[in-house]
């Protein structure tokens, strides 16, 4: 290369270095950033969140479009470097699916991927987006994980990201981004299978690792507001009100807890508002979405039994909730805090974060820091 193109190349600053990407969460709770910089210890720049208004919380297209509009001037008076974003696909826009693939001599498995797809959603492959895992589960046929959108959809984000002056260099499943929020720690310990339960305000996310592989990922239309609903029932007031009764509920944490009773320590709050709320049916309906997400994956693989979960998401803060859900379970559990491993001095810009208190939503978002720029 010559030294007169490699001024030019410097006059337009192709060589200067990219700053890091900046991890996009539009999750139904709350619109979540965070940037890091790279390194064997990730080292925190910025980090912000907004929450969903009420009003918008029900509403995914007018959500998704207060969060777009919200997140160039968040990057910008954030404290954030540069404009590279890699952002996650929502779950409530996500098909994902195991499929049996029959391998056929000079087609392309993606091909088939799509085909089988196309034909389960009524529409041209050519109008989703796909991204499949293989799974090493034997048999005769080949089992897949498939994640698929419109291609539409995909499409307006990028634009409306790039229209606000932003640079989107990648975008990938939620499941994808809380894999490499983790992966550091599951590469330190054996290939033992780990459940991952990502409680959201829409759905849990159930994803199974052997170390660092995903096996297994379902989306589970079980949220808070799930939970939410039954309490307005329960009291007959406002979904808003109902959400205020609940995490009420749940601050008794697990030290107030009968051990050995499942759910039924959910059932009543000491005093006031939430005197008689009762959550068993809609704990219990996920609680048994996860077992049979656990019953698939010892199915698969004969002798690897699920051996620990790893709870993250927004709801998962909430003590109560997430005790219920362990007992229910019935294996080891923890609460992940996935910015324990990143470093910082507590006077990086943090807006709307609290980074004295554990972030257990914050898992996709750091996770979107170490995904692919794939656009």
């Amino acid at each position: 290369m010559s030294l007169e193109l490699l001024r030019k190349l410097n006059s337009v600053g192709l060589m200067k270095q990219l700053s890091p990407a900046i991890g996009v969460d539009f999750g139904v709770g709350s619109l979540k950033l965070i940037q890091v910089q790279p390194g064997p210890v990730p080292t925190l720049i910025a980090i912000a969140q907004v929450d969903t208004p009420d009003e918008l919380e029900a509403d995914h297209a007018k959500r998704l479009e207060f969060q777009l509009q919200q997140l160039p001037r968040l990057i910008k008076k954030g404290g954030f470097k540069g404009k590279r974003v890699v952002a996650s696909l929502p779950s409530w826009q996500l098909f994902c699916k195991h499929l049996q693939v029959q391998k056929v001599d000079g087609i392309p498995l993606s091909q088939l991927i799509a085909a089988a797809v196309g034909q389960q959603c009524g529409v041209d492959p050519a109008a989703l987006v796909l991204r499949h895992i293989e799974v090493p589960a034997g048999g005769a046929k080949t089992e897949v994980i498939v994640n698929a959108a419109a291609r539409a959809a995909v499409e307006h984000m990028v634009h409306t990201m790039r229209k606000g002056g932003l640079e989107p260099v990648g975008m990938h499943s939620e499941f994808a981004a809380a894999e490499k929020a983790f992966e550091i720690a599951a590469a330190e310990e054996s290939a033992a299978a780990t459940l991952y339960l990502d409680f959201g305000v829409h759905t849990t996310k159930a994803m199974i690792t052997h170390a660092k592989d995903i096996v297994f990922e379902r989306v589970i239309e079980v949220g808070g507001r799930s939970l939410d609903r039954a309490v307005a029932k329960q009291l007959r007031c406002p979904l808003a009100e109902a959400r205020r009764a609940r995490r009420k509920l749940q601050e008794l944490g697990p030290a107030q807890a009968p051990a050995g009773e499942g759910m039924a320590f959910l059932k009543s709050a000491p005093s006031g508002a939430a005197d008689g709320i009762d959550l068993h049916e809609p704990l219990e309906i996920l609680a048994d979405e996860i077992r049979m997400s656990m019953r698939y994956h010892d199915a698969m693989f004969t002798g690897k039994r699920v051996e620990r979960a790893v709870f993250l998401g927004g709801e998962s803060k909430h003590q109560a909730f997430a005790k219920a859900i362990a007992q229910s379970v019935g294996i080891a559990t923890k609460l992940a805090d996935p910015l324990a491993k990143v470093a910082r001095t507590g006077s990086e810009p943090a807006q709307g974060v609290d980074l004295k208190q554990s972030q257990p939503g914050f898992g996709v978002a750091l996770g979107l820091c170490h995904c692919p720029a794939d656009l």
